[in-house]
């Protein structure tokens, strides 16, 4: 066995040789034994497992540890955080506000217009840019 092969086995069946088919484990305990990379590869890979073992294991909720969380929140009296607004607050809020207030208007007296007597040609004319049944007063008006 070699090393490449070595980890591809550690990848496929984790670093306890134990879960190896028995065809490749002796392979794979033969290596360890004569190669100081591999026996490292295979601590690194025993570990990782371990430590992934203790990661995935469920919590255990019985009823004093729920009782602990109740018993917390009643003794800190479930404080709820109150959002206030602040000066600096209102200040962008107006400023955005405006922002947004002075592209709409931009961007309106940009659009082109079409009269009513177009009737449903109108909206076909404002997306397609139809010089013939719409009047562009902006570059936007051309783009659309």
């Amino acid at each position: 066995m070699t090393i490449d092969e070595f980890t591809r086995g550690l990848d496929r069946y984790g670093g306890n040789l134990g879960h190896w088919p028995a065809d490749i484990r002796a392979g794979a305990e033969a290596l360890i034994a004569e190669n100081r990379t591999a026996a490292d590869l295979g601590r690194v890979a025993a570990r990782l497992d371990r430590a992934l073992a203790v990661a995935v294991e469920p919590l255990v909720l019985d009823a004093a540890f729920v009782g602990g969380i109740m018993a917390n929140l009643a003794h800190h009296g479930g404080h709820e955080a109150v959002v206030k607004p602040t000066r600096r607050f209102v200040a962008w809020a107006g400023a955005a506000m405006m922002m947004f207030l002075v592209t709409g208007y931009a961007i309106g007296v940009a659009l082109p217009t079409t009269t009513s007597a177009q009737g449903e040609d109108a909206v076909a004319s404002l997306i397609f840019g139809d010089s013939g049944s719409s009047q562009s007063t902006g570059a936007l008006g051309d783009l659309l």
